[in-house]
């Protein structure tokens, strides 16, 4: 009995410390990082385009003469307002959605819009969607490889990426015209990813090398993050050589985590840690 009762004692301790640590996590990083999340900024790209940044992922809003592609729908109030937003630039004309991939922060938004068209990538399932992100948030369409839709002067190109990267059928779109590539999570501005599921950091870096032979990037609209220019890819491309680096090197390790120490990150989730942890993973499991 007094075994037993002194392991329910640790027992608790050990539940207590690990509630204590989650709570602290969630304070310290997490709470504000999806604070900081939240917040959305409006940039009139062009009389045309119309980028809405942050509230969940990037979003662009396109308007030509007989159709408004929306780039991912939010999530939260943000997506609300986006869908506001897009009411009022589409007036009577159809809307096309596009998602980048399922991730709730990118698709919530999709259940505003009822009787539009919305594109995903095809490698998941109906199920896994329903699953993952909700029936509300469904796509109405999958799309396997490439679609080039002309808009206007324009021609916007939507590329299903059709390996593991972030997700298992993450979509690219790239807008002729601007040069501009919408990465979704593949692609993001001086944030740690998360490397979680099917997520494979070489899938990663074979995006950054097929991308730029695919189209002329000048301009790149991350998953989160600033908008930039190519150096946005190769800072990322660079991120997962030197994570790639630590984890065969430890005695590199503290040296070229620190360097990433201003990137927006999460403990454990998403951060050059979580990011080595991965890549040893992988390497384990070959």
């Amino acid at each position: 009995m007094k075994i037993l009762k002194k392991t329910l004692k640790w027992v608790g301790i050990i539940v207590l410390l690990l509630v204590a640590i989650g709570a602290t996590l969630y304070m310290v990083y997490l709470r504000p990082f999806m604070q900081k999340m939240k917040q959305t900024t409006v940039v009139n790209y062009d009389k045309e385009l119309t980028l809405v940044l942050g509230g969940g992922g990037n979003s662009g809003i396109l308007v030509s003469d007989s159709l408004v592609v929306v780039i991912d729908t939010k999530m939260d109030e943000a997506a609300e307002q986006l869908f506001k937003t897009v009411k009022e630039l589409a007036g009577n004309k159809p809307i096309l959605v596009i998602n980048t991939h399922y991730h709730p922060d990118h698709s919530t938004g999709n259940s505003f819009y009822v009787g539009q068209t919305i594109i995903a990538g095809g490698n998941y399932t109906k199920e896994f969607w329903i699953k993952e992100a909700g029936e509300k948030t469904l796509p109405t369409q999958w799309l396997q490889d490439r679609m080039d839709i002309k808009m206007g002067d324009d021609t916007v190109t939507l590329y299903n990426l059709a390996k593991n990267v972030h997700t298992a059928s993450d979509i690219v779109v790239y807008l002729h015209k601007r040069k501009m590539l919408f990465g979704g999570d593949v692609i993001l501005n001086k944030q740690a990813p998360a490397i979680l599921g099917v997520s494979d950091p070489d899938g990663y870096l074979m995006a950054f090398d097929l991308l730029p032979k695919q189209f002329d990037i000048q301009k790149i609209v991350p998953g989160h993050g600033a908008i930039g220019g190519i150096e946005v890819i190769n800072d990322f491309r660079q991120y997962f050589i030197d994570m790639k680096t630590a984890a065969n090197d430890a005695s590199k390790k503290d040296e070229l985590v620190a360097k990433y120490k201003d990137w927006g990150q999460v403990p454990v989730f998403m951060s050059p840690g979580a990011t080595i942890s991965a890549i040893k993973k992988k390497a384990d499991q070959k």
